[in-house]
Formats: C-alpha cells, sequence, structure tokens
C-alpha cells in the first residue's frame, strides 16, 4: 500500500521540476541543466519580462506539462536550442516554399490565359 502511495503522490512533485523533468526525458545530465536554463529564459511575465516566480511559475510549469501540444512543443524547441535538431522543421519550410512557389506559377498561368482571350483590337469601354 505504501508503495501505492508513493507512486501516486508522484504527481505532486513540484510542477517546474516535473515540466524539466519530462523536457529533457532521456537527456543527459548536462543537457538537464541546459533544459533548466532555458526554461528559466522561457517562464516570464509578458508584460514585464521578468522571471516568473511563486504561484504564477507554478502554474505556468503546471499548464505546459498537462497540455500535450505545448508539453510536446517546449521539448521540440529544447532540443533544436540546445542540440541543434531535429533537421527536420527544414522540410516543412521548404513545403511551404514549393507551395507558394505553385501557388504563383498557377497564377501566372491564370493571368497568361487571360491576357491570350483578350482580343488586341475592340471597343475600349474605359471612356
Amino acid at each position: 500500500m505504501s508503495v501505492l502511495l508513493a507512486v501516486g503522490l508522484g504527481g505532486c512533485a513540484d510542477p517546474c521540476e516535473r515540466l524539466s523533468a519530462g523536457v529533457c526525458a532521456g537527456g543527459d545530465a548536462d543537457y538537464c541543466k541546459a533544459v533548466d536554463a532555458w526554461l528559466a529564459t522561457r517562464l516570464v511575465d509578458p508584460t514585464t519580462k521578468e522571471p516568473l516566480a511563486g504561484e504564477p511559475r507554478d502554474q505556468m510549469c503546471g499548464a505546459i506539462y498537462d497540455n500535450v501540444e505545448m508539453f510536446y512543443a517546449y521539448q521540440f524547441k529544447a532540443k533544436q536550442k540546445i542540440l541543434g535538431e531535429p533537421d527536420f522543421i527544414l522540410a516543412s519550410q521548404k513545403k511551404a516554399k514549393e507551395e507558394a512557389e505553385a501557388y504563383e506559377e498557377a497564377t501566372k498561368k491564370i493571368q497568361q490565359g487571360e491576357d491570350a482571350e483578350e482580343s488586341p483590337g475592340g471597343a475600349n469601354m474605359s471612356d
């Protein structure tokens, strides 16, 4: 029973410690220290730009940890900023660039088609 109670209370750890441990999961001690330092730069008051402390800091850490999308975004961003990985973000940027170029090309073709349909002579209705 005491083992179950201890495991159950493990979730009651400091929210920022849980967040830091979750973000650096699988990393070595140096990476985890870097994650702690990086998180300190991210957990700031949006108005004053001062580091959060006390209850507001705990609330922010808890909100990030409890939200799957935010948690994985922080984990991803920490790896990107601290380790310089993963590189696949460039692939998504490449896809967006290719889609923009395809759109521009299609727009040009449409405009060329409209220009070809206009007859060189005819009445000028703009007068």
